[in-house]
């Protein structure tokens, strides 16, 4: 995935409401998917106006610091986290948070948008971090759908 299309992306995936069910209706599609791929468990993690909504770990899945990690650099920069991976060079701030234990500048973390606010996060861990992006990204997709 380029800069460009990222940046449709974040800009099309977002929400007139999110509910804790349209939430939950998005990690069950994730778990769904990574069960097809017959993949490596993961730990998902929804956050919504500062209220954990979910934190799921995979049968397999051990805790680790990544969900976190990655939540907490999405409701830093806004962003997703792929796009700090992908604007580290351009963004001096991205470039230092890449050797702090308190980020991740990797895919697997994106922002819940609401009348163009960011109110929380979806993350998951597990898989290539791209991958990690690519379900949340579907996933949200379909619920917007769905819902529309």
């Amino acid at each position: 995935m380029d800069k460009v299309e990222l940046l449709k992306q974040e800009q099309t995936l977002q929400f007139g409401a999110f509910t804790h069910d349209m939430g939950l209706e998005i990690a069950q599609r994730i778990i769904k998917k990574v069960k097809g791929l017959a993949g490596k468990p993961v730990g998902i993690r929804v956050v919504h106006n500062d209220l954990l909504i979910l934190h799921y770990l995979m049968d397999g899945r051990k805790e680790s610091p990544w969900l976190n990690r990655k939540e907490k650099t999405v409701l830093d920069s806004g962003h997703s986290s792929l796009y700090t991976y992908l604007f580290m060079d351009e963004v001096p701030e991205y470039k230092e948070w890449e050797s702090s234990e308190e980020y991740a500048i990797c895919g697997g973390g994106f922002p819940i948008i609401e009348g163009g606010q960011v109110t929380g996060v979806i993350c998951v861990s597990g898989l290539e971090h791209l991958e990690d992006h690519r379900l949340i990204a579907e996933s949200m997709e379909e619920v917007l759908t769905a819902h529309q």
